[in-house]
């Protein structure tokens, strides 16, 4: 178990820049958004391993492997099972934009559609 697991204050910024962490590979959205917040406070993200895809990154974290940076969204059943820990950061905001994409001359329909109407940008 790593020592943020039983963490009981938020990290700051230059902890999370100065450890090396479990990374997707740069181009990323997940990479982007990270190097981008922790530039702002004179950081840069230290990869221990980086990897292709979040299935991989969450799967060395769960082995031990060290500590990464991912979307909550994607670790939803690891948060909720407990195999993973959210630790917080002390200000920094990790954004990062999704976008729709269907194919040209279609417009989405069903469930899609519902989805797009609830970020109030329709298609």
């Amino acid at each position: 178990t790593h020592p943020w697991a039983r963490r009981r204050t938020p990290l700051l910024p230059g902890e999370l820049a100065a450890t090396p962490l479990i990374l997707r590979e740069h181009g990323s959205g997940t990479r982007q958004v990270l190097d981008a917040a922790l530039a702002v406070h004179g950081g840069l993200a230290q990869p221990l391993l980086e990897l292709s895809s979040t299935t991989a990154v969450k799967g060395a974290a769960e082995s031990g492997a060290g500590p990464c940076v991912l979307s909550e969204l994607a670790l939803g059943e690891e948060l909720s099972a407990r195999r993973l820990v959210q630790v917080p950061v002390a200000g920094v905001r990790l954004r990062r934009q999704l976008r729709a994409v269907w194919p040209g001359g279609h417009r989405p329909t069903g469930p899609a559609r519902d989805l797009l109407s609830l970020t109030g940008r329709g298609a």
